[in-house]
């Protein structure tokens, strides 16, 4: 049995980004259709009058896309439709657009698509013998401490987020899912105290307003109740990626560490700094080693 999807998107600056994805992971062509939204296409209508309607199509305002591809693999499609989720930010959002999966009972010329795997030149190591180093799966980093994920749903309140993390005191980054278990955001420690202790002693965040962009960020703060109100865009580390990809992102999103997610995107470890430090100076051992044998 195959199955058709339907992802009717209406951020169309998102979809160079979905396409460019579902390509290297080897999702069939993908028919791509222009569409208008009921409600919006009725307002702007009522505002231009009926005449308008051939330019329906044509303005920003009501514009969306709809993408139809058709799968005959369960995990493929479920892959393309997390990596949709992630580029959009969520379908549950407000004018994201709508996923539809139907059952096709009969589908003839799929194109089968072979995945593009992502060239990454990277220059030589400073030192020859710590090439591998960077190449390491992060698995392999993952085995090393053991250390246990902390998840929580998105309404899950910032109290029972601080009790989550003192059952993982290590685990200094919190993964905030979705009901289906795709990771949807983070939650740091320092950024989880910070919204604590704001309702403790809110004059220590007083002093630092000084603009209205800061007075608009201090009003949101007393609002947020939940993970899902103060958690960041979901950053992580795949199966099968590597001990430098995992670095440059905590390096580049000053994280302490990262989940670790499956082709789904459901969280199934938590590596950190500390990890991969004890990586390298395992490496710098072994290296040491061998060379005092010789």
């Amino acid at each position: 049995m195959s199955n058709l999807l339907l992802v009717i998107l209406n951020d169309t600056s998102k979809l160079p980004d979905i396409l460019n994805i579902w390509r290297k992971i080897g999702v069939p062509g993908t028919t791509i259709l222009k569409s208008a939204g009921g409600h919006a296409s009725r307002a702007w209508l009522s505002r231009v009058g009926l005449g308008a309607i051939n330019n329906l199509f044509e303005t920003k305002e009501v514009q969306t896309r709809t993408l139809i591809a058709v799968f005959d693999n369960e995990e493929l499609l479920a892959q393309a439709i997390a990596e949709a989720e992630r580029i959009v930010g969520g379908f549950d959002q407000p004018n994201s657009g709508v996923v539809l999966v139907l059952p096709v009972s009969q589908a003839i010329g799929i194109y089968k698509a072979i995945p593009q795997p992502l060239q990454d030149v990277s220059p030589p190591a400073l030192r020859s013998d710590w090439s591998l180093l960077r190449d390491t799966p992060i698995e392999k980093v993952d085995s090393l401490l053991n250390l246990e994920p902390t998840i929580v749903l998105g309404d899950t309140t910032l109290d029972d987020v601080a009790r989550a993390m003192l059952v993982h005191p290590n685990v200094h980054v919190v993964s905030v899912v979705a009901e289906d278990g795709r990771l949807i955001g983070l939650l740091e420690l320092s950024a989880l105290a910070d919204d604590l202790f704001f309702h403790i002693l809110p004059e220590e965040f007083l002093s630092e307003i000084t603009d209205i962009e800061k007075m608009m960020a201090f009003a949101n703060r007393t609002r947020a109740l939940t993970a899902h109100d103060v958690m960041t865009p979901p950053i992580w580390v795949k199966r099968g990626e590597t001990v430098k990809e995992a670095f440059k992102r905590m390096h580049d999103n000053k994280l302490p560490g990262l989940p670790l997610v499956d082709e789904r995107y459901h969280v199934v470890g938590y590596v950190n700094l500390l990890e991969l430090l004890s990586l390298c100076i395992q490496m710098k051992n072994d290296v040491h080693s061998s060379e005092v044998k010789k």
